[in-house]
């Protein structure tokens, strides 16, 4: 059986307890407190907070909400993908803990809130998911054009060519894209103010936030405008994280975040997630 780091280190499944497969309903990744020295180039283990959707064979699927430490691989926004152990690198397309592949467990009979899971046996199957993930991403930046279709091949190499019968997951991944509902159109001097705002905001992080460094790992088209100017999505890896920012300063400035770019970060003090990007 796989390895389990918590809620128990234990190598095989406690006796007697109930085979069952839990589905990640939402969850969140993030890194142990380290203190004042900062998180290590190398993380052993993860924190993860998860509410699951336990299905155990032949009972009733509950939901069950927990916090424990779980393998590296499960962190989709690591710079450098894990194996199914931490002194192990992968170096294709990983995506972290998937909600529709869920994981092999069993459950304490006496005791449902304590659940074991079998981490080996749930990277396995991550593995053919994770590429098949790949494959459609890739796809859909070449639908989106050419622009995407470059930046998509850069930071996704390995992703390979679609396999029969994926066509369809492909549409499937489109339709299902909340990102593509077309929102009702704004006049241009709503979107005069709503540009106003975004650079206002983005003054006040700059000003209060906390000073660190980022790397610039995505850059992509999106199909929006705001006050004529063309939205690009840029993606820093900042302190171990990604962190995605709406860039909106134009064409031109734009050239200041080349791939691999190494820029000062404002962090905004009451978001992690809210950034101002400098030079």
């Amino acid at each position: 059986m796989g390895f389990e780091l918590g809620p128990k280190i234990l190598r095989r499944a406690p006796r007697g307890w109930q085979p069952a497969r839990a589905f990640p309903l939402q969850h969140r990744v993030y890194s142990h407190p380290y203190g004042p020295d900062g998180v290590p180039e190398i993380e052993a283990s993860m924190g993860m907070t998860v509410t699951w959707r336990v299905e155990p064979a032949g009972g009733e699927p509950y939901e069950l909400e927990e916090e424990r430490s779980v393998p590296a691989w499960l962190d989709p926004g690591a710079l450098m993908g894990h194996g199914n152990r931490w002194y192990k690198v992968r170096v294709r397309p990983q995506y972290g803990l998937m909600r529709r592949v869920g994981v092999p467990c069993f459950v304490n009979p006496s005791n449902a809130s304590e659940i074991w899971i079998d981490w080996d046996a749930a990277y396995k199957e991550h593995v053919p998911a994770w590429e098949q993930e790949a494959r459609l991403r890739r796809e859909v930046a070449k639908r989106d054009g050419r622009y995407d279709h470059v930046v998509d091949r850069i930071v996704n190499p390995f992703a390979g060519k679609l396999r029969d019968g994926e066509e369809a997951l492909v549409d499937e991944k489109i339709a299902n894209d909340p990102s593509r509902a077309k929102p009702a159109p704004q006049t241009p001097n709503e979107e005069s103010v709503e540009h106003k705002r975004r650079m206002d905001e983005l003054a006040r992080i700059h000003k209060t936030g906390r000073k660190t460094r980022g790397i610039v790992v995505a850059c992509s088209a999106t199909s929006r405008t705001l006050a004529t100017i063309p939205v690009f999505e840029l993606i820093f890896e900042v302190e171990g994280r990604h962190v995605v920012f709406e860039h909106v300063y134009g064409p031109m400035h734009l050239r200041r975040y080349q791939l691999g770019r190494e820029v000062d970060i404002w962090i905004d003090p009451s978001d992690p997630n809210a950034i101002c990007p400098g030079r």
